[in-house]
C-alpha cells in the first residue's frame, strides 16, 4: 500500500506552549504540530499536480495538460532536443531546418494562495494558514515564454505566454469537509499513539530535568518529576525551559514521529478512496507574439481519474484558436489522454516523491491543415523534494502546417520553489 497514507493526518490547529494544560497534552500538541507540517508538503504531492509548461509551449515536456497546480510557485524550463539521433530538425548552426530557434523556453506558475501567503506575509506552508484557504488553491496563474517557428508562427521571436486555471471539481484535497470527516479518526488514532508513546515521553522529561536542573541528584529528579508535570505546575514548567532545551525536545519528536505514522495505517482504504477522487478544471492559455508573429489561444476542459493508488488517467478536450497576421486563421480542436503510473512509492529509498512513467496520445484536427498525431513517453525523475527531471520522447506524424514527421527527445526541469525552500530548512 502506497506510504503516503501518512499524509492523511490532520491537525486543525498547531497549538502553542502556554495553551498546554498538562504534559501528556503538550506533548501531543507538538506531535501533531510536526505531523501538520508534514501534511502541507504531502498534501500537493499528487500525480494530478502540474509543475511543467503548459502543453501548448512546443518545447513543453507535458503532452497533457493535469487538472492540478502547485499549490505555491514553481518554475519550468525546458530542453530540445537532447539526441540529434531522434531529431532530423536540428540543423549544423543549432537552429532547426524547420526554423525554430535552438533557445528553451521557461514558464511561472503561482496558486493564489501563494500570493495570499505574500499578502498576509505569512510563510506558505504555515500549517493553520493553509488548512484555512483550501479554495484559493483552486485558482492559478502562468506567465512565461514559448519558442517560435518561422515557418509556422511567422516570426521566430519567442512568445509571451499568459495561462489560468480553475479548478471545478477538487475530491483529492485533504482539506475539504468532505475528506476532513473521513479521515477524523485518524486523528484519535495519533492521540492514541502519543498517549501510548512512554519511552519518548521519558526522555523529554530527561531533556527537561537536564534543562532546569543542571547537575541534580536522583532525589531532584525523583520530586522534579512528581511536581514539575502536574496540571497545576507544567505551564510554568514549559515557560521556564531554555531555547536550546525545546529545540533540542523538537529534534527528538521529529526523529521518533515513525510509530506515530505507523498508526495510520489502520486508514489505508480511505486514502485510496481521496487518491483515486476525480478532479476537473477548466483552463486557458495564450501565446502571444509580436506583431508578424502568430498567436495562439486554447481553451481547455481538463479531467484526471485514479483507477488505482498508483494510476492516474488523464483526459484533455480542447478549442484551439490560431490568429494568423498574413494568412487565413486556424480554428478547430483537440483530444489528448494520459496514463501516469508511480514506479516506485513515495518516501521509499527512491526518495519522497516517486518515479512516474506517462504515455500520452493526442489529436488535433485544425482548419487549414492536415490532422496531428502525437505520442509521447515519460519518466520524470524527483532529483530532491520539489525539484523534478522530466525525460520525454514525442514523435508525431507532422508538425503543425510542415508535412513532415518529427520524432525528438525531450528534458526538462521542473521546481517547486517553496517546497524546495521547505526541504532544505
Amino acid at each position: 500500500m502506497n506510504t503516503r497514507i501518512c499524509a492523511l493526518v490532520l491537525v486543525i490547529a498547531c497549538c502553542a506552549p502556554s495553551s498546554a494544560q498538562t504534559f501528556d497534552d503538550w506533548v501531543g500538541s507538538q506531535v501533531d504540530a510536526v505531523l501538520a507540517k508534514q501534511q502541507v508538503g504531502e498534501n500537493g504531492k499528487g500525480v494530478d499536480r502540474q509543475r511543467e509548461s503548459p502543453s501548448t509551449d512546443p518545447r513543453s515536456t507535458s503532452l497533457v495538460d493535469q487538472s492540478s497546480a502547485t499549490d505555491f510557485l514553481s518554475v519550468a524550463a525546458n530542453v530540445i532536443p537532447v539526441t540529434p539521433g531522434l531529431s532530423q530538425l536540428i540543423g549544423p548552426t543549432g537552429s532547426s531546418s524547420t526554423g525554430t530557434s535552438a533557445a528553451g523556453s521557461t514558464t511561472v506558475t503561482a496558486s493564489l494562495y501563494a500570493l495570499l501567503a505574500a499578502f498576509n506575509k505569512v510563510g506558505p506552508t504555515d500549517p493553520k494558514f493553509y488548512g484555512q484557504h483550501t479554495l484559493s488553491r483552486r485558482f492559478s496563474l502562468t506567465i512565461g515564454t514559448a519558442v517560435s517557428n518561422q515557418n509556422i508562427d511567422n516570426t521566430d521571436k519567442p512568445a509571451v505566454v499568459y495561462g489560468g486555471k480553475v479548478l471545478l471539481i477538487n475530491q483529492r484535497e485533504l482539506y475539504t469537509h468532505k475528506n476532513l470527516e473521513a479521515i477524523k479518526v485518524i486523528q484519535k488514532a495519533v492521540s492514541a499513539a502519543a498517549a501510548k508513546s512512554f519511552s519518548l515521553k521519558a526522555k523529554i522529561k530527561e531533556i527537561m530535568f537536564a534543562a532546569l536542573r543542571p547537575g541534580g541528584d536522583e532525589k531532584q529528579r525523583e520530586d522534579f518529576a512528581l511536581t514539575a508535570f502536574s496540571e497545576a505546575n507544567f505551564s510554568t514548567t514549559l515557560n521556564a525551559l531554555p531555547p536550546e532545551a525545546l529545540k533540542q525536545i523538537q529534534s527528538l519528536i521529529e526523529s521518533s514521529i515513525d510509530p506515530f505514522l505507523s498508526e495510520r495505517k489502520t486508514l489505508e482504504e480511505k486514502y485510496d478512496q481521496i487518491s483515486k477522487g476525480m478532479q476537473m478544471s477548466v483552463s486557458y492559455t495564450a501565446d502571444i507574439r509580436d506583431a508578424q508573429g502568430n498567436n495562439g489561444h486554447r481553451t481547455e476542459l481538463i479531467f484526471d481519474y485514479g483507477l488505482s493508488d498508483r494510476i492516474n488517467w488523464t483526459v484533455n478536450a480542447s478549442g484551439d484558436y490560431t490568429d494568423r497576421k498574413s494568412a487565413v486563421d486556424s480554428k478547430g480542436g483537440r483530444f489528448a489522454t494520459s496514463f501516469q503510473g508511480d514506479l516506485t512509492k513515495a518516501n521509499s529509498a527512491w526518495g519522497r516523491t516517486p518515479l512516474r512513467l506517462s504515455f500520452s496520445g493526442e489529436a488535433k484536427w485544425l482548419s487549414s491543415q492536415k490532422p496531428q498525431y502525437t505520442f509521447e513517453s515519460k519518466l520524470s525523475i524527483p532529483l530532491v523534494s520539489g525539484v523534478d527531471l522530466p525525460i520525454v520522447y514525442r514523435y508525431a506524424n507532422r508538425i503543425a502546417q510542415i508535412d513532415q514527421t518529427n520524432s525528438e527527445a525531450r528534458l526538462g526541469l521542473s521546481i517547486d520553489i517553496s517546497r524546495l525552500a521547505q526541504t532544505l530548512k
